[in-house]
C-alpha cells in the first residue's frame, strides 16, 4: 500500500503563489512571483524601519522638550491697559486677531516686567493670562505636550512608509513591465516559429 506525501502549508502557499517549479509555469512567472514576495517583505521591512524612526524621533523630541522646559517658567500675565493696534514701524508680528496691550508679569528672579504682550483683541484691562518666559524673562512658547509630540513622530513615520511603500511598488511595477515585455518577445518568436504550421494545417 502506498502512501503519499501531503504538502505541508508553506509548500501550498508558495504552489499558489507560482514560487515553485512547474510545467505549465513559463520562468518569467517563477520571477515574477518572487519578485513580488520580495516586495511584500520590503513593504514589511519599511513599515518596521518607520516604526523605529518615529520611536527615535520621540524619544529625541521628548528629551529636547525636558531639556527646554527645564529652562522656562509658566507664570501669569496681568493685562495694565486695553488691547491696542502697534504702531506701523513696530517689528514685532502677533496673529490673526491679535493685538498688544501693556501687561505685567513676575520674573524668575521676583521682579516685575512692564512690556507690551500680544494678546486677542477681546481681551481687557485686568485680564490673567498665563504664558511661558524664559531665563531672562521675555515670553517664549510654550513646551510641547506628549500628545504633540507622538502625533509629530506618528505623522513623520506615516510619511516615511508612505514614500517607501511607493518606492517599492514602482521598482516592483517597473520589474514586472520588464517581466511582461519579455513576455510578448517571446510569444512573438514563439509564434513566428510556430504561426506558419498552424495556419496550414488550418486550412
Amino acid at each position: 500500500m502506498s502512501t503519499s506525501c501531503v504538502p505541508g502549508p508553506l509548500i501550498r502557499l508558495a504552489r499558489r503563489h507560482g514560487l515553485t517549479r512547474s510545467p505549465l509555469r513559463r520562468s518569467t512567472d517563477r520571477v515574477e512571483a518572487w519578485v513580488t514576495a520580495g516586495a511584500a517583505v520590503l513593504v514589511l521591512c519599511v513599515a518596521l524601519l518607520a516604526a523605529v524612526v518615529a520611536m527615535g524621533l520621540y524619544q529625541r523630541a521628548q528629551a529636547q522638550a525636558a531639556t527646554t522646559a527645564a529652562h522656562q517658567t509658566s507664570v501669569t500675565a496681568v493685562l495694565l491697559t486695553d488691547p491696542a493696534t502697534p504702531p506701523a514701524d513696530t517689528s514685532e508680528q502677533g496673529g490673526a486677531g491679535q493685538a498688544t496691550a501693556v501687561a505685567r508679569w513676575p520674573l524668575p528672579h521676583g521682579q516685575q516686567r512692564i512690556a507690551p504682550l500680544w494678546v486677542y483683541t477681546y481681551r481687557h484691562a485686568g485680564d490673567r493670562i498665563p504664558i511661558w518666559i524664559d531665563a531672562r524673562g521675555d515670553r517664549v512658547d510654550p513646551p510641547k505636550t506628549s500628545a504633540t509630540l507622538i502625533a509629530d513622530a506618528v505623522g513623520y513615520g506615516i510619511l516615511l512608509f508612505i514614500g517607501g511603500g511607493v518606492l517599492v511598488a514602482l521598482l516592483w511595477w517597473t520589474a514586472c513591465g520588464v517581466l511582461d515585455r519579455t513576455n510578448a518577445t517571446r510569444w512573438d518568436l514563439d509564434w513566428a516559429r510556430s504561426g506558419p504550421g498552424w495556419s496550414r494545417q488550418t486550412w
